[in-house]
């Protein structure tokens, strides 16, 4: 009787672990395959970033002063308020920071604070009501150029 009991619990065991493999699995693919529109960009120059909750946006910037902010925040990991000014674009996301808005900054004075997710979602008020600097609290995981 104890063998029949000891069979069954590694039997559910066994099922359940292959339920949250699978699970797992399909959440890195979903994640995974939006990728590819989340970082859509137009330069060869760009970097991704990720913000306060795990979200990512590619970044251009037209200003090598900028870049070169950006790229001594990937090398330290530092994390800083990354945005600009939000601009409609054919991405996951439905917008961009504007590349010629750039801004990298410890403290945001004149701009909104926010998160990708946040912009993304309430894309009328970012373009049409604040039009101004919005800032997203973001570390710099990728750089490309």
């Amino acid at each position: 009787m104890g063998l029949k009991i000891l069979k069954k619990n590694f039997v559910i065991l066994s099922i359940l672990i292959l339920a949250i493999t699978f699970a797992t699995l399909v959440l890195v693919f979903v994640n995974d395959a939006n990728y590819p529109s989340k970082t859509k960009h137009d330069t060869l120059r760009w970097i991704v970033i990720v913000d306060s909750h795990e979200d990512i946006i590619a970044v251009e910037t037209s200003s090598r002063e900028v870049w070169d902010t950006l790229k001594a925040l990937y090398l330290n990991q530092t994390e800083m308020w990354i945005g600009g000014i939000v601009e409609e674009y054919n991405n996951y996301w439905g917008f961009r920071f504007r590349p010629d808005s750039i801004v990298v900054a410890e403290i945001t004075i004149e701009g909104a604070q926010s998160n990708i997710q946040g912009i993304g979602g309430d894309l009328n008020y970012w373009l049409n009501v604040w039009s101004k600097q919005v800032y997203v609290l973001a570390t710099v995981s990728e750089l490309h150029e």
